[in-house]
Formats: C-alpha cells, sequence, structure tokens
C-alpha cells in the first residue's frame, strides 16, 4: 500500500498542475509502482491508483485541463491493466 500511496502522492500535484508536460512523469511514477509490485497485486495497485485519479477528476469540476489530464492518466492505467494476465 505504501507503494501505492507513493504514486498517488506524485499524480496529485501533477493532475492539480494538469501540465502536459506532467504526462511523462504520471506515467514513470505509475511504471515504478508496477515495477514495484508483486505481479499477483499489480492488478489490485492499478485499481487503487485509478480510483485516486478518477475522485481527483471527478473534484476538478469545471477545470477542463484537469481533467484531460486525469482522463490521460486513467487511459495509461487502463493500458497496462490490459497487458496484466
Amino acid at each position: 500500500m505504501e507503494n501505492v500511496h507513493k504514486c498517488t502522492s506524485v499524480l496529485q500535484p501533477l493532475i492539480a498542475e494538469a501540465k502536459t508536460n506532467g504526462i511523462p512523469l504520471a506515467e514513470n511514477a505509475i511504471n515504478e509502482l508496477v515495477a514495484v509490485t508483486p505481479v499477483p497485486l499489480q492488478r489490485d495497485a492499478l485499481e487503487s491508483v485509478r480510483s485516486v485519479v478518477k475522485a481527483h477528476r471527478n473534484a476538478a469540476g469545471s477545470s477542463s485541463s484537469q481533467s484531460d489530464f486525469a482522463d490521460t492518466v486513467n487511459d495509461y492505467i487502463e493500458k497496462l491493466m490490459t497487458r496484466l494476465v
């Protein structure tokens, strides 16, 4: 769970800033989470991160840039999840 918290701690300010140059940093944080998480737990870890990102997206309200950033991060998580066995 510590690794999920570490990942979401990186993602939260990136979503708040919603700058496109933050996308590689977000992807890197997610990739690091996957790399340190045992295979059987990766899906659950990604689900946890995805729920936090969705909550931030919903909290963004009228900020389309924050919503778009969160959607991009969630799309990346979805892509990774489809690759998990």
